[in-house]
């Protein structure tokens, strides 16, 4: 599980992930200062994006206040097509402005807190989130997935199983089927999301799926297609533990 925290005050970021990783200390955490900074990371400003399933996000930041920020996040799923209710990321607001309560839930919030944090609060609210991050990801595996491709006028739906691997090319994104690539606009970051845990970010320009990876290096992921992806050095030592985890699993 990803939790993001974006907040322009450090020492509330701080604290924050001090109440996280006491209650989930093993998920992933990552904390942006600007709202800008993290729509860039969601793919949002010409970056690459990172999915994250729970935000804990400041509504009075400088540069751009998170009430702008959220609205943003759920356009960006409305063009993917994504469900606004029931998807990720569940979206936490804390601010010392109550009065935002409403308009924050105007925007699907999971939940608002009020400055100064309360820490028993701030506990139940996370437990019932990371709750419901879990099932929603559990009903994501428990469907046969399908992408629903529009080139044009036509309408394709393709198999979550026949996809190799997603190459991001400028605005574009490839998959690579069997037999065929596929290439419409689109953002790597939302098929990110999309697609089920068997898919692996190896690098900002590639999405691998784990049931067809031949072998890996410190450098690169040979596909049972003969097809080489680059695998980022940060990336590497995550992969292997989903790689090891994914083979335990029986799905070798």
């Amino acid at each position: 599980m990803k939790i993001a925290i974006c907040d322009d005050e450090k020492y509330v970021r701080s604290f924050i992930r001090k109440l996280i990783e006491q209650q989930e200390p093993d998920c992933e955490i990552v904390e942006f200062s600007s709202g800008r900074e993290l729509l860039r990371s969601q793919g949002l400003d010409s970056y690459i994006s990172e999915a994250i399933d729970i935000l804990f996000l400041d509504i009075s930041m400088e540069d751009m206040d998170g009430m702008t920020v959220a609205k943003r996040l759920r356009e960006a799923a409305k063009e993917q097509e994504t469900a606004v209710w029931g998807s990720l990321p569940l979206l936490i607001f804390i601010s010392g402005y109550p009065e935002y309560a409403m308009e924050a839930f105007s925007v699907h919030a999971y939940q608002f807190l009020v400055k100064p944090i309360e820490e028993k609060e701030f506990a139940a609210v996370l437990q019932q989130a990371a709750e419901e991050c879990r099932i929603l990801k559990g009903r994501r595996q428990e469907t046969p997935r399908e992408l629903l491709i529009r080139k044009g006028n036509t309408t394709r739906k393709i198999p979550e199983e026949d996809i190799y691997y997603v190459e991001s090319s400028n605005r574009k994104v490839i998959l690579c089927l069997s037999c065929e690539k596929i290439t419409y606009y689109g953002k790597i970051s939302g098929l990110e999301e999309e697609l089920s845990e068997n898919f692996f970010r190896v690098h900002k320009g590639y999405l691998a799926n784990m049931k067809y990876v031949e072998r890996y290096s410190r450098t690169e992921v040979w596909m049972k297609n003969g097809d080489k992806l680059l695998i980022s050095r940060y990336k590497y030592q995550d992969f292997v533990k989903a790689y090891l985890r994914y083979i335990s699993e029986g799905n070798y």
